[in-house]
């Protein structure tokens, strides 16, 4: 950083992001604890680059990185990461909102706690300025790393990166898993794996806009990328030891995020009808006894009852969806 040392590097990944790019910088740049922000043009069509470039030429405390060609949001993350400085870094989207005392407040945490990760208070934003929360275990819940594996497993901490803050020292032992979609629940998930500490805070940080033409929500094909994803968790839970691979959170993990996923995305219209079948068979190939009362012994009914017909008739398990507007 040209304007001397900080403790948080803040990476901004960018891709056509010239409608929101300034005003997150901007809005980074009032924090009330100082950062360094790294931005990384994904290989944009619009203005974005131009814009990064320009700020980076404005403000000392900004970098800009180019990448040519958009290599997608987890190659972006990379070279963001390479490029910081700070000893824990902040990852956020430009079109998305934060406190402005955001790094103050997770740092401080980081710091007082010495902790590898911070899971700081979130929320979902509607279209219509609806919010819920984002969940995340209570105020001053500390776990090792096999425990915040764990309860990534059952939802208790999620997948998105926005609402935490890493020590830079565990970015060298993970991947940047080329998803497109949940690349980011595959990093949280061998950054946990790694991590030594996990604290939580119920200040809420950051605002996520739910967007109805994203990815995630678009119904687009997801396969490839559902399957890799699941694969990251698993060997992640294997680096933990056996004892996680076995266990009933990793079975609910695999009922909930990964099948119920799957069996979704198959049917979703995306595929041809022979697609759409060989890609239910291979998620009924995994639904065993064991991972199947998961979600019974977790008291989950409503996500029991659908991976029960998932498993035994697509078009009850397509009914049960489209009559009480289930949700993977």
């Amino acid at each position: 950083m040209r304007g001397g040392p900080v403790a948080v590097s803040v990476v901004v990944p960018a891709f056509n992001a010239e409608s929101f790019l300034a005003d997150a910088v901007t809005r980074l740049l009032a924090q009330t604890e100082p950062v360094e922000i790294v931005l990384v043009d994904d290989g944009s069509i619009d203005g974005t680059p131009s814009i990064a470039r320009a700020l980076a030429e404005g403000h000392e405390s900004v970098t800009f990185i180019g990448l040519g060609t958009n290599g997608g949001v987890a190659a972006a993350r990379r070279a963001g990461v390479a490029a910081a400085s700070g000893r824990y870094i902040w990852f956020v989207d430009a079109d998305d909102d934060w406190s402005t005392s955001a790094v103050e407040v997770m740092l401080a945490a980081a710091e007082a706690a010495d902790a590898d990760v911070v899971c700081a208070g979130a929320e979902y934003r509607g279209a219509d300025g609806s919010t819920r929360p984002v969940p995340h275990p209570a105020a001053g819940t500390t776990l090792g790393g096999e425990g915040a594996f764990r309860a990534l497993l059952m939802g208790r901490i999620t997948g998105h990166l926005w609402n935490k803050l890493f020590s830079a020292r565990l970015f060298p032992s993970i991947d940047f898993t080329a998803a497109r979609v949940h690349s980011d629940q595959a990093m949280v998930a061998q950054l946990l794996a790694t991590a030594a500490s996990v604290v939580s805070i119920d200040d809420v940080v950051y605002s996520y806009r739910l967007r109805s033409g994203s990815i995630i929500r678009s119904g687009t094909r997801r396969a490839e990328s559902l399957e890799t994803v699941a694969a990251v968790v698993r060997a992640s839970a294997e680096k933990l030891g056996p004892q996680v691979v076995e266990s009933e959170e990793f079975a609910y993990y695999t009922a909930r995020f990964s099948l119920l996923s799957r069996v979704k995305d198959a049917t979703s219209g995306a595929y041809t009808t022979a697609e759409s079948r060989q890609l239910v068979r291979r998620a009924r190939s995994e639904m065993s006894p064991a991972v199947v009362l998961s979600l019974a012994r977790a008291r989950d009914a409503r996500r029991f009852v659908l991976l029960c017909a998932a498993r035994t008739s697509t078009p009850v398990y397509q009914l049960i969806m489209r009559t009480r507007g289930a949700r993977e």
